[in-house]
């Protein structure tokens, strides 16, 4: 098609990319660059006279193709006319012929190859005879390359192309005499019949020339004015009309997609019922309608919304989705107070250029989808790293609207989608991102799930850490688990510290078990402690961690036997104490005060074990001289204090008997509230927070 008509028509269909078709199943878009193309693929973007860079639109400089094509200095009204000058049909190149160029690519032709379409031999049929020709079609949908391609059919002929409102006669006139074959390019039908036009009679004589009248008009202006009594529709019932079909056939995009040019695939995979010929001739247009500065300033959401339904596309969803969905998408980029979705999304899907709007309907009510060319361009332009900088990435929330919204039953092929945000995610996932892993693998299944969540706990992610050491125990592998436990635990997971602190003292008496059957004395020693820690009085390790001559089991065989009252446990508490070990000092003289009778011996004792730094060195001589009367009742105060003021809850809870026998309840209280607060028993007990049976008092120094 030549000039169009700036009336607002065209399909209300969406530009879609389905089926093999879609980024999702593997196409590469390569560089989809747009232009004023549709014809075939490409379009007229105005007169011949037009088409060359430098005067403005309606000036025609010398030597334009308009006078290679007559031959002569011609002026705009065709007065001097010389049939055998005219151009060969033949040799007329697509920019001759009114076919528009489009984005520029360094290195390629401005119009790529001609895509054959299926009218192509009907319309040879029809040129094969003299007489009008119609090429028919709605706005770009390829007439003038159609046109063009059947031209060059007519082997033989010239070709003439006249001004818009030509006064034809002077055609008629300048033929007779030169007998010859003949076609005239009529572009646009419409302009050439005003009153010095075509007509029926006119068109009669010229085909009685033999020559052929090839022409472009709308098939909806075509068919209602044909049927009209007046000269036009009298010339048009003359004519033998050959339609281009808006939507291309899979033949059609088979041979496109063949098309050895870097343009051809974008328009293959994106081009969608609307055609490639209108992807090439407005694509770029919608484009930049979208991204201009005055959209964001009149449309800031409109323009969102769009942004929306491309990554939508980007994201390998194929078809159009509810408003609803679309609505939660574009709340992803942020909300815009200055316009309401409703305006917005009147904005984005009302017409521009006249042809489709930037979001267009899907078949079912309130769906939508982007314009084909939007998403190609888009896509090209970020590889290209040219103006789509923030158009990229997706935001991490679309994906899992995406997958959420298929999982429960929107219409939107999940494995598409998924396999689209394994593409875009792999990265950042390779570098490590564990919030990314997590979410992802909430919406896989399988090994891929296992394989993120184990890298994911790897990178320190505590949920992940803990579900994957939950999977570990559940496999019987408690060893591996162990270091999962272990990164939960540092992130702050209560729960796996206590799992890790079972799994290893499991573990432990495990692998001490092992090594003590096996004879080893220290591995006996420590089995008997971690078994006596836990209320299991074994005698049988610290013996044969004797026998086995490791000397420093004596202390925790003489506690052993304290806990068993044994009175052999005297012996071996001082055995350990020869050795130098502070705690069997500590042992033996909470031994000897609990039997009596040795409180010199007790009191020298404790004051070893406080000079020797042990942790209850103080508070147990302190609570000591209290209990007995034993040295300075200061002294003692002082020691529990001093002690208390550590942190001790024992020293805290002696204090306060201390001072609540000396009647100072007040300091009694808040140092028995601050024992309470270490959780010790016998304060909380006192103070009513334990269920303890009454007359319940400690009497002794705790071990």
């Amino acid at each position: 098609m030549g000039r169009e008509s700036d009336d607002e028509t065209g399909g209300k269909r969406s530009v879609e990319a389905g089926g093999s078709r879609s980024i999702a199943a593997g196409g590469n878009i390569g560089n989809a660059f747009t232009g004023n193309v549709s014809n075939g693929i490409f379009i007229q973007a105005g007169r011949i006279g037009h088409l060359s860079p430098g005067p403005s639109a309606g000036e025609r400089p010398a030597g334009t193709p308009e006078d290679r094509a007559t031959g002569v200095e011609h002026d705009r009204h065709g007065s001097v006319l010389d049939p055998a000058a005219w151009q060969p049909a033949g040799e007329v190149e697509p920019l001759e012929f009114g076919v528009g160029p489009t984005r520029r690519i360094p290195g390629q032709p401005e119009v790529p190859p001609y895509v054959p379409r299926d009218c192509d031999e009907a319309l040879r049929a029809e040129l094969a005879h003299s007489g009008l020709v119609l090429v028919l079609g709605e706005r770009y949908v390829g007439k003038s390359y159609t046109a063009w391609h059947g031209v060059r059919s007519l082997e033989g002929y010239r070709l003439y192309i006249p001004d818009p409102e030509e006064d034809l006669r002077k055609v008629l006139a300048a033929l007779k005499g030169e007998p010859g074959k003949y076609v005239i390019w009529l572009d646009e039908l419409t302009d050439h019949l005003g009153e010095d036009g075509l007509d029926r009679r006119l068109l009669g004589r010229l085909a009685g020339l033999g020559v052929v009248l090839l022409g472009t008009m709308r098939s909806e202006e075509y068919y209602q004015r044909r049927t009209m009594s007046d000269r036009v529709g009298l010339a048009l019932a003359k004519a033998r009309a050959v339609e281009v079909p808006q939507e291309w056939s899979e033949a059609e995009l088979d041979r496109l997609k063949d098309v050895d040019d870097p343009r051809a695939y974008p328009a293959y995979m994106w081009s969608g019922k609307e055609g490639a010929a209108s992807y090439f001739a407005i694509g770029h247009m919608m484009y930049d309608e979208w991204r201009r500065p005055g959209t964001r300033l009149e449309h800031p959401r409109g323009q969102l919304l769009v942004r929306a339904a491309v990554d939508l596309a980007r994201c390998g969803v194929r078809g159009a989705v509810p408003t609803e969905l679309l609505r939660q998408v574009q709340e992803q980029y942020g909300t815009e107070e200055r316009e309401s979705f409703e305006d917005a999304l009147t904005w984005a899907t009302s017409r521009k250029f006249g042809v489709s709007g930037l979001l267009v309907a899907g078949e079912e009510h309130r769906t939508w989808r982007a314009y084909g060319a939007l998403v190609a361009e888009a896509e090209a332009l970020r590889a290209e790293d040219l103006r789509a900088e923030d158009l990229e990435p997706v935001p991490d929330g679309v994906w899992w609207l995406l997958l959420d919204a298929a999982e429960g039953g929107a219409r939107i092929d999940r494995e598409a989608v998924l396999d689209a945000a394994r593409a875009a995610l792999r990265p950042r996932i390779e570098a490590g991102e564990p919030d990314l892993m997590v979410a992802l693998a909430e919406r896989v299944g399988g090994d891929e799930r296992a394989d993120l969540i184990r890298r994911a706990a790897e990178a320190g992610h505590r949920e992940a850490a803990e579900e994957w050491a939950a999977h570990l125990v559940d496999a019987g592998d408690e060893a591996a688990a162990i270091r999962y436990l272990e990164i939960a635990a540092q992130a702050g997971s209560v729960e796996a510290a206590r799992e890790a602190g079972r799994l290893h003292r499991e573990r432990a008496e495990l692998w001490l078990r092992t090594a003590a059957e096996a004879g080893d004395g220290a591995a006996a020693h420590e089995l008997g402690d971690l078994l006596l820690g836990s209320g299991q009085v074994e005698l049988r390790w610290f013996v044969k961690a004797v026998r086995a001559g490791h000397e420093e089991a004596a202390t925790s065989l003489g506690r052993a036997l304290y806990y068993r009252r044994s009175k052999d446990a005297e012996t071996w508490l001082r055995r350990g104490a020869a050795l130098g070990d502070a705690h069997a000092v500590h042992a033996l003289a909470a031994y000897l005060h609990s039997v009596g009778g040795h409180d010199e011996e007790v009191e020298r004792l404790f004051r070893e074990v406080k000079e020797a730094g042990h942790p209850a060195g103080a508070r147990h001589l302190g609570s000591f001289l209290h209990n007995t009367g034993n040295g300075s009742s200061d002294e003692g105060r002082d020691l529990l204090q001093q002690d208390a003021a550590h942190g001790s809850g024992d020293a805290a809870y002696w204090l306060s008997r201390y001072l609540r026998e000396r009647g100072d309840t007040e300091e009694a209280d808040q140092w028995l509230h601050k024992a309470a607060d270490t959780d010790h028993y016998y304060a909380m007990r006192d103070l009513g927070l334990l269920p303890v049976p009454p007359g319940d008092q400690p009497d002794t120094v705790d071990e």
